[in-house]
Formats: structure tokens, sequence, C-alpha cells
């Protein structure tokens, strides 16, 4: 079996995994495993992902990934960052890359000098990026990284259904505390559900702060300062 093959037979395996698990994160993760172990020249594997607050790197195989990945949302430039803007960014030797100067003499000095990071795109758009790291340069053959286009193509359908799932779970838990916010000022000022929420909804309005967290702090703390009314 070839390592394209043996590749290919992990891929498959994981498909029906992510079809069933209900924590996408954990293929991810076995899909960063499987680029360390499987393409050649890869020393560690980590994962950007998007988010209402910019670009984080949750999943990766070793801590030097998150620190470099940190490094690069830092300084505002760097391998995964391009990768955002085209398919594959490749960096064959950190000591002579001139396209990242604050960020390529950190990453040398710390012992990388081969990139690889591919941007993860699906039918909605760019989720994140799948970015590998080698201490040794021109560590990744044409070879290597056609087998990591294929672990990307993977990643970037787990990394689709993490920020689905973590949106539909911000939106349920927000549902939930709302609705308790909702209970707390039916009974308080003995007024039915829909006033309640035109209550919260004014409250939010009037202070500029977000409907969502009125309601968590009522539901935390009890404490509400109700809209002004004509009469005030």
């Amino acid at each position: 079996m070839t390592p394209v093959d043996g590749v290919s037979h992990h891929l498959a395996g994981l498909a029906r995994v992510l079809e069933a698990e209900d924590d996408a994160a954990l293929v991810v993760q076995q899909l960063l495993r499987l680029a360390e172990n499987e393409i050649p020249g890869t020393a560690h594997a980590g994962a950007t992902m998007l988010g209402q607050d910019g670009a984080s790197t949750p999943l990766y195989t070793g801590d030097l990934v998150a620190r470099l990945d940190a490094l690069q949302y830092d300084v505002g430039e760097g391998p995964c960052l391009d990768a955002l803007l085209t398919d594959t960014v490749r960096a064959d030797d950190l000591a002579y890359e001139s396209r990242w100067p604050r960020f390529a003499p950190v990453a040398v000095a710390r012992g990388v000098r081969s990139v690889l990071a591919y941007r993860l795109s699906v039918r909605i758009g760019t989720v994140g990026v799948l970015s590998l790291y080698s201490p040794k340069p021109h560590a990744f053959s044409p070879a290597a990284e056609r087998v990591g286009t294929s672990i990307a193509a993977c990643a970037a359908i787990a990394m689709a259904t993490i920020g689905e799932r973590t949106q539909l779970r911000a939106a349920l838990e927000s549902r939930d505390v709302i609705g308790q916010a909702k209970g707390i000022l039916m009974e308080r000022y003995r007024v039915d559900a829909q006033e309640a929420f035109t209550l919260l909804s004014a409250s939010s309005q009037h202070s500029n702060v977000k409907l969502r967290d009125v309601a968590e702090r009522l539901a935390k703390t009890g404490e509400f300062t109700p809209p002004p009314t004509d009469r005030d």
C-alpha cells in the first residue's frame, strides 16, 4: 500500500466517523495526527478556525504550533494568514523568507524551517487553515503536498461542522437564557411572555447592550434596568 493509499483508507474511515460523531473536533484532531504521521517531513500540525473574534488555533499536535500561530495573529502576517486568501501557501526555507519579516525569524529561532498551509473551504466559504510545520528546509515534496491536499479537504468539512454546531449551540443557549429572563420579568412585573420580551428588547436598546447580555445578567443576578417610559 502506497502512502497515498494509506491516507485514503484513513480518510474514508474518518469520513464515516464524522457522519456519526457528535464531536467534530475529535475528527479534526485525528486528521492532524494523520497529517503529522503520514505526510513526509511534517513534525507538527494545527488547525486555524475562523470565529466572530477572528482567527484562532484551538486544535494542534504540539504547543509550538499554538505559539507560532498566535504570533502570526499578533503581528498580522504569516503563512497561516496568507492561506486564508489563497489555496495553498508553502515556504521551503524560512531562513531565507522575505514575505513575513516579523514572523519568519522567530519561527526559525524556534526550530521551524518549512511550512505548508492549506486553505480550508467549503461551499459557504473559507472555514480555516490546515498548517504543517517542519524543522527541515525543503521538507515537503510535491507528493507530500498532494497528500496534504486530500487531508485538508476532509478537514474543511469537519471544521465547517464544528462551526455549524458551535453556532447552533450558541443559539440554543441564547434562547434558553432569554427564556429564563422572560420568566423572571413575567413574575416580577405580572406581564405575559410577549410583554416581557418587549421589556428586554427596550432595555437592550436603551442601554446599548446586547439582548442576550441583558438577559444573562438578569438570569444570573436578578439585575434589570427597565427602559424609561413616556412619563419618565
